[in-house]
C-alpha cells in the first residue's frame, strides 16, 4: 500500500495479522503503542510493525508525510507463491522482521530509489491496470524491496549521534580534496534534507559549515609547522 499524505489525518488504534513496514520518504510521524512506548519517524527511516501489535498516530492523528507501506506474513503457506524465494529465503526474511521490529531502521540510497519506483508503478497500476508487465512489475518491486530492507534490518539501527559521526569522518577523511556535499549524502544513505537536519540537531552546523572548520583547523596546524613556507 501507498499513503502520500499532504494533510494531517486520523489513525486510531488498530493492528494488522502480517508484520507490517513502514517507510517514511518525507516528513516525520510518531506512532503510539499499546504497550506505552511511541517511536517517532523522519523521512529516511522505516520500522517494523509486528503482527497484531495495536498502534495509532500519536494522539490519533498521522502528521503529513509520503509514507509507502507493506504487508508481509512469510508464514503463510502461499507466502512463496509469484515470488522468486525459496522456503529458506521466506524463513531469513521472517527472522529479519521478528528481530527488526519496534525498532527504526535507516533507508539506504538503493532502498529510496526502489521505494519511489514502486510508488510510480503502484500509481501507474490503477491508472492502467491492463497493461501487460503491470503484475510482473510489481511483484518484482515488491520482492527487491523486501530483499534491500532485509539487508538494512541487519545493519544497526539508526542512531542520529552515529549517523552524524559518520558524516564528519567522512569530511574529515576528504577536506583536502574538492568535497561534494551530494557524495556525503550517497554515503550516509539518506536525503539531503534529512542529512542537513541531522547535522543542524546534533553539531549545530550544516555539512558545509563543519567541512569549512576542518579546512580552517588544518591550516592553522600547518601554519605552525616551522618547516613551511
Amino acid at each position: 500500500g501507498m499513503v502520500n499524505l499532504h494533510r494531517a489525518s486520523r489513525i486510531s488504534w488498530h493492528s494488522h495479522p502480517s508484520y507490517e513496514l513502514l517507510f517514511l520518504l518525507e516528513g516525520a510521524a510518531v506512532y503510539e503503542f499499546k504497550q506505552g512506548q511511541a517511536l517517532e519517524l523522519r523521512g529516511g527511516h522505516f520500522l517494523v510493525i509486528p503482527p497484531r501489535a495495536e498502534h495509532r498516530g500519536a494522539h490519533g492523528v498521522r502528521a503529513p508525510a509520503v509514507i509507502c507501506g507493506l504487508a508481509l506474513d512469510p508464514k503463510h503457506r502461499h507466502a512463496a507463491q509469484g515470488t522468486p524465494f525459496t522456503r529458506d529465503d521466506l524463513a531469513r526474511i521472517q527472522s529479519a522482521l521478528q528481530d527488526a521490529a519496534f525498532t527504526l531502521h535507516s533507508l539506504s540510497s538503493a532502498l529510496r530509489g526502489l521505494l519511489r519506483w514502486l510508488m510510480a508503478e503502484t500509481a501507474a497500476y490503477w491508472e492502467e491496470p491492463r497493461r501487460p508487465d503491470a503484475d510482473a512489475a510489481l511483484r518484482t518491486l515488491v520482492c527487491t524491496v523486501v530483499v534491500e530492507a532485509s539487508r538494512q534490518m541487519s545493519l544497526r539501527p539508526a542512531v542520529p549521534k552515529e549517523i552524524v559521526a559518520a558524516g564528519v569522518e567522512y569530511l574529515r577523511q576528504h577536506c583536502a580534496e574538492p568535497v561534494h556535499i551530494p557524495d556525503l549524502v550517497r554515503h550516509l544513505g539518506f536525503g539531503r534534507a534529512r542529512v542537513f537536519q541531522l547535522f543542524k540537531s546534533e553539531l549545530g552546523l550544516t555539512p558545509n559549515d563543519c567541512l569549512q572548520r576542518m579546512r580552517i583547523e588544518k591550516a592553522t596546524e600547518l601554519l605552525k609547522d616551522p618547516q613551511r613556507s
